[in-house]
């Protein structure tokens, strides 16, 4: 009974991760294509993100980098560095936040959606992270199936 719970449980954690994995290629594909136009950093700093996390306390710090952008001449302001579709907020600690958010210069290309001028980021999600996830889900669906017929 134990086996088989183990086996239907992994299928499961690789189907979602899995699905995850497709659904995130898509919008990254459609992210890639927004408008660009320039932007002016107006701030940097770190902040905590509010949002439920299992890390400590101390690893509960995100870049903060709030900058604005024209778009057909009206003033957006936001501080979104990946796409809020795709990603939550990178964190860890203060010294790393502070590093990351010194990272980005004065000028920076701001990705817009055209539909919504006010929906943006700076940075594209990795591919790396999303074939990770998509590697790791089908090595759970195989354990799976493994686990299921022995």
């Amino acid at each position: 009974m134990e086996k088989i719970a183990s086996g239907i449980f992994s299928l499961l954690l690789g189907a979602v991760g899995l699905w995850t994995a497709i659904r995130q290629f898509k919008n990254r594909a459609l992210l890639s294509n927004w408008r660009t136009t320039q932007g002016k950093v107006i701030e940097r700093g770190i902040y905590r993100p509010n949002f439920a996390s299992l890390s400590a306390s101390a690893f509960r710090y995100a870049p903060l980098v709030r900058y604005s952008y024209l778009v057909d001449e009206k003033e957006f302001i936001s501080n979104a560095i990946h796409p809020v579709r795709m990603q939550l907020p990178r964190h860890s600690s203060r010294k790393w936040a502070q590093k990351q958010a010194e990272t980005f210069p004065a000028d920076v290309v701001v990705h817009y959606n055209s539909e919504d001028s006010s929906e943006c980021y700076l940075t594209l999600t990795s591919k790396a992270v999303l074939w990770t996830i998509f590697a790791l889900s089908v090595l759970l669906i195989l354990i799976g199936v493994i686990v299921l017929l022995i």
